[in-house]
C-alpha cells in the first residue's frame, strides 16, 4: 500500500449499520451516479467498516486496483470498476474477502453501500482521503 498504516487509523468508531436499502429511499437518499461515485473514491483511501465488526483501510488506484487490510491484519489486493449505465460498483478480492456487487448512497457523510441481489447493506465508507502523490 502506498499509505503506512499504523494501528492509530482504525481509530474509528464502527457502525454496523442495519439499513435496508428501501428505508434509506425512503428517508430520501439517493444513489449515487457512477460518474460521481468515481469522483468520490478514485485514487482515494477509503477508511471503513463491515458485517461482523470489521474495519478496514482500502486504497482504490484509478487504474482499477485495490490494495486494503482490516482492523485483524488481513491483507488483500483486487480489482474494482464502476458500471456507469447502472450506477454499480463492482469489486473481487483475491483471496477471502467478499467480492460485492452494490449500489452507493450518500448518507450523513457517508456512503452506504447495498448488495444489489439482497438489498441490505453491505459495507459502509466512513472517511475518504486523497492518495498523497
Amino acid at each position: 500500500m502506498r499509505h503506512k498504516i499504523q494501528p492509530s487509523d482504525f481509530n474509528f468508531e464502527f457502525t454496523g449499520n442495519l439499513f435496508k436499502e428501501k428505508d434509506v429511499i425512503e428517508n430520501n437518499y439517493y444513489q449515487l451516479s457512477g460518474t460521481g461515485l468515481l469522483e468520490k473514491i478514485s485514487d482515494k483511501i477509503i477508511f471503513g467498516d463491515y458485517l461482523m465488526g470489521y474495519k478496514y483501510i482500502t486504497e482504490l488506484y484509478k487504474d482499477g486496483t485495490s490494495e486494503g487490510i482490516n482492523n485483524v491484519g488481513s491483507h488483500n489486493s483486487g480489482i474494482w470498476f464502476i458500471d456507469m449505465k447502472n450506477n454499480i460498483l463492482d469489486t473481487k478480492w483475491d483471496n477471502g474477502w467478499i467480492d460485492t456487487i452494490t449500489r452507493a448512497y450518500e448518507v450523513d457523510g457517508n456512503i452506504e453501500l447495498f448488495d444489489i441481489d439482497t438489498g441490505n447493506w453491505r459495507t459502509t465508507f466512513k472517511a475518504i482521503k486523497s492518495l498523497e502523490k
